[in-house]
């Protein structure tokens, strides 16, 4: 498949998979657990976080003392306009996290501004460092807030701040994430 075509698949939100004319949310990719978490439970309603011990909810994560959040990163698709973002968690202070919850809940996150946070996620997986810099940016109206890398140590760093990724790029990523369905759908 040539790098147009991928690229446009990747950037397009409503793309229908040719074998099974079912929706694929191309953009959003994976979505990936949090650091050290081999074998997390199914997400628990976000009310579950307020029991003690560890918890993964849909949006949210403790694990241990690490208060984690889940975002997306977003990785501009070169030669298009759009975007792919990966899910991933992000490790904010115990008082960042509390301000970003009860702000989230009153539909106000988008108010706080950028929060210092760590990224929580192996990205690349087979290479990529462990618990970078980044800033958790709030988007207004409840939806998932933005992770911008800030260490320009981070392989996607670049990508990230200076002209994106190339279509078989995101493929290869999306492979070391091991999104094999996702991917399967995607080249059909």
């Amino acid at each position: 498949m040539s790098e147009t075509e991928l690229a446009r698949r990747l950037s397009t939100v409503d793309y229908r998979c040719t074998c099974c004319d079912e929706p694929v949310h191309l953009r959003h990719g994976p979505s990936l657990r949090p650091l050290g978490w081999a074998d997390p439970p199914a997400p628990a309603p976000d009310e579950a976080l307020d029991q003690p011990g560890d918890v993964l909810t849909e949006n949210y994560a403790r694990r241990g003392r690490d208060m984690l959040l889940r975002a997306t990163l977003p990785l501009a698709i070169k030669g298009t306009d759009g975007h792919v973002m990966p899910q991933v968690w992000a490790n904010l202070s115990t008082g960042d996290f509390a301000r970003f919850r009860a702000a989230q809940g009153r539909g106000e996150a988008d108010r706080l501004g950028d929060l210092a946070a760590w990224l929580y996620v192996r990205i690349p997986a087979s290479s990529g460092p462990v618990l970078n810099k980044g800033v958790i940016v709030p988007v207004a109206g409840g939806h998932m807030p933005v992770f911008w890398i800030t260490d320009p140590k981070h392989p996607l760093h670049a990508a990230q701040h200076h002209g994106g990724l190339s279509a078989q790029e995101v493929i290869a990523l999306y492979r070391d994430l091991g999104a094999t369905t996702f991917l399967q759908h995607l080249m059909q």
